[in-house]
């Protein structure tokens, strides 16, 4: 697998599955850009990987931050050949607890941000008759999960957008494919619960292999769905769950 001279983007890139996701892209020779929430996460993604990456502050739930930094990747990179859409927010509470406002924010992040940022890419993926872009999904969108209903629905859609543009892309050569993650050890698991480690043995049981993701297990499939290896893959959602969800 070899992603020489192509340009990679990653949103929500400066840690868990995107920064794992950006090591494994530079290892294969590619020109990486990652976008981050916040300066500072930015700043460390930085200096983990190298100066050769682009590390920018980009909210993809607002589109005209998504088209200033499509702009700055393309004047240092030139056009995206592969675009990850991994940024990603949610809180584990009850349906009835929560406000517009956090609604708001999980819709325009997971959804908004996505539908942004690939608009923003295609039309030169069109135009050079090529291009990929994995969408990072989760199993709460394809059966549910409570304590994040709002969170499921904006993943769901992604699922049901994916599958639409890979059936309108695909006369232009342009793959779209989505990883869904399973639970996996990143930070976002840490924060949304008080009790980590209660959390995570009890997932554990419930999963098949045994053991909960590592962000580079995800970071994998990502890559097998970005490259030539799946060269005839479109419209599909891969699930890396240890067997948790098998549909």
């Amino acid at each position: 697998m070899t992603f020489t001279d192509r340009t990679v983007l990653i949103t929500g890139g400066a840690q868990g599955i995107g920064l794992a996701s950006a090591r494994l892209f530079l290892q294969q020779g590619a020109k990486v850009a990652i976008w981050a929430l916040h300066a500072e996460s930015a700043a460390l993604a930085q200096n983990i990987l190298g100066s050769e990456v682009l590390a920018a502050v980009v909210d993809v739930g607002v589109s005209s931050a998504v088209a200033q930094g499509h702009r700055e990747i393309e004047q240092r990179f030139g056009p995206i050949d592969v675009l990850v859409n991994n940024a990603g927010y949610t809180d584990t509470t009850p349906f009835l607890q929560e406000t517009p406002e956090y609604w708001n924010r999980v819709i325009d992040t997971n959804l908004w941000g996505v539908i942004y940022t690939t608009r923003a890419v295609l039309p030169a993926m069109v135009e050079r008759k090529s291009g990929t872009v994995v969408n990072v999904v989760s199993d709460a969108g394809r059966v549910g999960m409570a304590g994040e209903a709002v969170y499921a629905a904006a993943k769901g859609g992604i699922i049901a957008l994916s599958k639409s543009l890979a059936q309108e892309m695909a006369r232009h050569h342009i793959r779209i494919n989505c990883v869904s993650p399973g639970p996996t050890r990143t930070r976002i698991l840490q924060d949304n619960s008080h009790s980590a480690d209660e959390l995570i043995a009890k997932m554990i049981r419930r999963i098949p292999l045994k053991e909960i993701a590592e962000p580079e297990d995800i970071a994998q499939s990502i890559l097998f769905l970005a490259g030539d290896q799946s060269r005839h893959i479109t419209g599909q959602v891969l699930s890396v769950s240890g067997g948790l969800t098998m549909v």
